[in-house]
């Protein structure tokens, strides 16, 4: 390995711990510490500082073929520190502003696609469902006026016919309705008690 790829690796490595610093940063503000553990939360990290250790080495790959030495993790170490020590409250100030700004331009355009699409859509159905009902509306009742227009004929045929039906024979017939419902009654209790008896 000679002294300039020498120096192009840790020069990288330094960047490299530079970048991880940032990426704890920014994995620590959308994955919060405080919750409690959680199999999950173990998963999380797993898998965090697995794509970092590969970003590690696609860069070494690059660098000087993945040749491991000493002082690459000293690279890693010092970029590290520096970020911590130059570039912390810097970059937790420039991602929250970044992360305000991604939230006010959702906000914005969620409102503009509310205001453009979706409301008057919204309206467009509600005043489409009036329409529809008040035309139901007026429907039913021609229907119910050709209706009535259709069998007033038979109405007054029936009540034509009704007055000159003897009034006394419809009586006569629930009379008798009565007396029968009222035998029957009685002949189901009298079979009743006999079973009663007989058991």
């Amino acid at each position: 390995m000679t002294l300039t790829v020498q120096f192009q690796t840790m020069l990288s490595m330094v960047f490299m711990g530079i970048w991880i610093g940032m990426a704890v940063d920014t994995y620590s503000r959308f994955i919060h510490e405080k919750r409690k553990w959680h199999w999950l939360h173990f998963l999380n990290d797993l898998l965090f500082w697995l794509v970092q250790a590969l970003l590690v080495f696609y860069v070494l790959l690059h660098v000087n073929h993945a040749e491991i030495r000493f002082y690459i993790f000293i690279a890693l170490i010092c970029g590290y520190a520096a970020y911590r020590a130059l570039f912390d409250r810097m970059y937790k100030k420039l991602l929250e502003w970044m992360v305000k700004a991604v939230v006010s331009l959702y906000r914005f355009i969620y409102r503009l696609l509310n205001s453009l699409i979706v409301m008057p859509i919204k309206w467009l159905i509600m005043l489409i469902t009036a329409i529809l009902l008040y035309l139901f509306n007026i429907l039913r009742k021609l229907v119910m006026v050709i209706f009535m227009i259709l069998f007033s004929p038979f109405k007054w045929v029936g009540r034509l016919i009704w007055r000159f039906i003897p009034k006394q024979k419809w009586y006569n017939l629930k009379e008798k309705y009565f007396k029968l419902a009222g035998f029957l009654k009685s002949a189901k209790n009298k079979v009743s008690n006999w079973k009663g008896k007989k058991k």
